[in-house]
């Protein structure tokens, strides 16, 4: 004999559902909390910098108690090194977005520095940029950091050379070199000193002259420095 399934036999809800919502959103709390804490760390360090900047200070700006602190970042120097792994991955979608886009691997290299150049109004990098010069972190350093960065962008000189877009006497790492320290040093001189789009001309004018340099004509052709001098700076979401 068949046994009748009643109304009350259909599914009900599993009683974790609620508590599964429930520390869904204690996540998602957290997870806006760790964000603020490095925003805020991110503009004091950027402004004063790290040896000048307590935790009382991130405080101030981010609702909390001094636990929900600790919870996230044990130390200062704990939210020192959770800026700069945010900035090295951040770095790592830059490359790889920039040579999909790019016709070609010098175009790729100046979206590179367009993307860094707007990624900078992030205060997170700002404050990783500033920890890694005050030299708070035994390793990465500031050093490494840039050779790894430059050997990322020597791959794209070599590819350009490889599709005979640059100059037989021009040096792929020579050039990547280069680009490195010139984007570090403008972005460092000219850092709370001049508007932002200050650093945006700046490397306008740095690819006019160097592209020439290293380029084949028949690349430079295509490259109209007018119009790339006069290149308006993008909006914030360029590469995000």
């Amino acid at each position: 004999m068949t046994e009748q399934r009643s109304d009350d036999a259909s599914p009900r809800p599993r009683a974790g559902g609620s508590r599964d919502r429930a520390r869904g959103r204690r996540q998602e709390r957290a997870i806006a909390t760790r964000h603020a804490l490095l925003v805020a760390a991110g503009e004091h360090f950027a402004e004063r910098g790290y040896h000048a900047t307590s935790l009382n200070d991130l405080l101030s700006e981010v609702p909390g108690s001094k636990g929900a602190l600790y919870f996230h970042f044990p130390s200062k120097r704990a939210v020192a090194t959770a800026l700069v792994e945010e900035m090295t991955a951040s770095w790592d979608v830059v490359v790889p977005a920039a040579e999909r886009d790019a016709p070609d691997p010098l175009r790729a290299l100046v979206d590179v520095t367009d993307i860094v150049v707007v990624r900078l109004d992030d205060p997170i990098l700002r404050g990783a940029a500033r920890v890694l010069r005050d030299q708070v972190l035994d390793r990465p350093t500031l050093a490494e950091l840039s050779a790894g960065w430059e050997a990322d962008l020597a791959r794209l000189f070599g590819l350009a050379a490889e599709q005979h877009l640059l100059k037989p006497a021009a040096d792929p790492s020579w050039a990547a070199h280069e680009v490195v320290v010139s984007l570090a040093g403008r972005a460092t001189l000219l850092e709370s000193l001049t508007p932002k789009q200050e650093l945006w001309d700046r490397m306008n004018h740095f690819w006019c002259g160097f592209l020439p340099l290293v380029a084949t004509e028949a690349w430079c052709e295509t490259w109209d420095a007018r119009s790339w001098v006069a290149r308006p700076h993008p909006d914030s979401g360029l590469g995000r």
